[in-house]
């Protein structure tokens, strides 16, 4: 039988950062997290970068069939907490939990061949998460899962937009 995860703390136990534990960050990215400006990434897996807030978050919907393939009890989408990390208000966020997100890069190849048109550097290292960024990684229901903001804030792989995401473009998404 499945355990259903009914509470925040428990939910926040679940956690395991494998990705951040055991792949290397970028050496340029700000200490702090504080790495908004579009910028060349050239090394490392990641990027660590704090999530912008919304002001005011209000709960519109979520699966209740994903949820319950997660293990999570449907409670806990409008539970205090909950709201606030998945609204990017990571910055008070309890342990074990992370404070900060991260953003990945990524190549664009076609068939092989590598495209450099669309990168603002024109050398492939500007290609990346630029408003999305992952906030949870974890084991539940024994599978493992990231879980991402679309719309998260600026991330050194946005191209100079505010890094949100309207919910009309993340809903055909759902």
């Amino acid at each position: 039988m499945k355990k259903t995860i009914k509470t925040f703390e428990d939910f926040a136990k679940s956690r395991d950062y494998s990705f951040i534990d055991n792949l290397t960050p970028n050496p340029d990215s700000s200490v702090d997290g504080d790495d908004y400006n579009p910028r060349e990434v050239k090394s490392g897996h990641y990027v660590l970068i704090n999530p912008t807030p919304i002001e005011n978050p209000q709960y519109i919907i979520h699966s209740k069939r994903f949820f319950k393939e997660l293990g999570l009890d449907n409670s806990l989408a409008t539970s205090k907490d909950f709201m606030k990390m998945f609204s990017a208000d990571c910055a008070n966020l309890p342990s074990p939990l992370s404070k900060q997100g991260w953003a990945t890069g990524y190549a664009l190849s076609i068939y092989g061949t590598e495209y450099y048109d669309q990168c603002p550097f024109r050398t492939g290292n500007g290609y990346g998460d630029g408003r999305a960024m992952s906030i949870y990684e974890g084991v539940l229901n024994n599978k493992r899962w990231e879980m991402q903001l679309k719309g998260g804030g600026k991330t050194p792989y946005c191209r100079g937009a505010d890094g949100r995401a309207v919910l009309r473009s993340s809903v055909r998404e759902f």
